[in-house]
C-alpha cells in the first residue's frame, strides 16, 4: 500500500532515541545505516502523505488556518554539505552554518498538519549558480497554491510574520481574494486619507485607549489597501508593546488579532520536530537528502497528529512517548487502516 513504504522512515524518526541518524535509527529494527539511507523517500511522497492526513484530520472544519514560517537547521559540518551557507541567527547574534527552511501548516483548532516545505538558499551559493532557485516569495506562494488545491472550497486565512510582508506577497494575496494577517515593521509608510503616515505615526491617531487591546484603520501602501490593526500587549512583567498586523480583509480588530494567534501550532511544529524528531539530524552531505529527510520528519510530525486525534492527546510530545512504546509495524498498519477509504485520493496527491 502507498502508505507502507513512504512512513518507515518517518515512524523510525519518531520512535528512535537521540540524533537522528542513519545508522541509530536502525537499530530500533536492527538494520545499517545504509538500509535506513534506502528507506528514505523523496520528498514528494512524504508530503503527498502529510496531505491525505490532513484531509483525514481537518476536512470537517468550518476555517482552517496556513502559517509559514521559516527556521534555521543548524549544521556544525555544513560547509561539507551541498546548499548549506551562513544566515544570522537572531538567537545568539551571529551568523552560523545552516539551512534555512520555509514551512507551511495547515491546522483548526485541534490539529496541524505541514502541506510543503522548501530551502532558502545563501547568496554565496546563488550567485555561483545560474539554476533559478525559488524565494521565500515563490515559497509561500506555492504553499498557499497547494492549500487551495487540497481544501478548494474551504475558507483559508494565510498567517505569517514580518519576513513575508512584502509588497509582492501582499499584493499577489489581495489578487487572489486570499485573506491574509502578516505583521508588518512600525517604519513602513502608508497613505491615510491622502496623507504619508508611518505606521508608528498612526499610534497617536488611532492606538488603542483605556481598556482596548487593538484598533484597526484602512490604509493603502504601494496602492494595496490594507487594514492594519495596532495591538497593545502586556508581558508578564506588565510592560506594554505596540506591534502592527496588515490584513488584506476586514475585520473586527479583535478577531484580527485573534486569527493571528492561530500561529502558534507551526512554532510547535518546529519545536517539536527539532527536540524529538530530528529535524537538524541529518548527517548527509548530499542536498537531495537533506530535503527528503526534512519532508520525512514533517511527515513524522503529520503521524503524531494522527496519533493525538486517536487517542485524544493534547500536545505531540504526548504522542511521541506513546508511539515509542508500539512496534514499528503497528503503527504502520494502523495508519494503512485508517486511510484505506480513500486511497485512491491518496495516489492522486502523489
Amino acid at each position: 500500500m502507498f502508505f507502507n513504504t513512504n512512513i518507515t522512515y518517518s515512524t523510525l524518526a519518531i520512535m528512535s532515541n537521540g540524533k537522528k541518524s542513519f545508522s541509530n535509527m536502525g537499530q530500533i529494527i536492527e538494520r545499517s545505516g545504509d538500509t535506513i539511507a534506502r528507506l528514505l523517500r523523496p520528498s514528494e511522497e512524504s508530503f503527498a502523505c502529510c496531505h491525505a492526513l490532513s484531509i483525514q484530520l481537518l476536512s470537517s472544519s468550518k476555517v482552517l488556518y496556513l502559517s509559514i514560517d521559516d527556521t534555521l537547521l543548524r549544521k556544525i559540518y555544513s560547509r561539507f554539505m551541498q546548499g548549506a551557507g551562513y544566515f544570522y541567527d537572531t538567537k545568539i547574534g551571529r551568523n552560523v552554518m545552516a539551512y534555512r527552511l520555509v514551512a507551511g501548516l495547515l491546522s483548526n483548532d485541534k490539529y496541524g498538519v505541514p502541506i510543503g516545505a522548501d530551502y532558502i538558499y545563501p547568496r554565496e551559493i546563488l550567485d555561483q549558480i545560474k539554476e533559478k532557485f525559488p524565494s521565500k516569495i515563490d515559497i509561500a506562494k506555492a504553499l498557499v497554491e497547494e492549500a487551495i488545491r487540497l481544501f478548494p472550497k474551504m475558507r483559508i486565512i494565510v498567517l505569517a510574520d514580518g519576513l513575508f510582508a512584502s509588497v509582492e506577497f501582499l499584493r499577489w494575496c489581495k489578487n487572489m481574494q486570499m485573506p491574509l494577517e502578516v505583521r508588518m515593521h512600525s517604519n513602513r509608510v502608508v497613505i491615510y486619507k491622502g496623507e504619508k503616515i508611518t505606521l508608528q505615526q498612526l499610534i497617536k491617531k488611532f492606538g488603542p485607549k483605556g481598556r482596548q487591546s487593538a484598533r484597526t484603520v484602512t490604509v493603502s501602501w504601494h496602492d494595496i489597501q490594507l487594514e492594519v490593526t495596532i495591538v497593545k500587549r502586556t508581558n508578564n512583567h506588565g510592560e506594554e508593546t505596540i506591534v502592527f498586523q496588515a490584513a488584506t480583509y476586514k475585520s473586527l480588530p479583535i478577531k484580527h488579532v485573534k486569527n493571528y494567534k492561530k500561529r502558534w501550532p507551526i512554532e510547535m511544529v518546529i519545536r517539536t520536530s527539532k527536540q524529538h524528531l530530528g529535524l537538524q539530524d541529518c548527517y548527509s552531505c548530499s542536498l537531495k537528502k537533506q530535503r527528503n529527510h526534512t519532508a520525512a520528519v514533517l511527515l513524522a510530525y503529520g503521524i503524531t497528529q494522527f496519533e493525538m486525534k486517536r487517542c485524544k492527546l493534547k500536545i505531540p510530545e504526548d504522542a511521541v512517548r506513546r508511539l515509542k512504546k508500539q512496534t514499528v509495524e503497528s503503527v504502520i498498519a494502523r495508519i494503512n487502516a485508517s486511510v484505506q477509504n480513500f486511497q485512491s485520493s491518496v495516489r492522486d496527491y502523489a
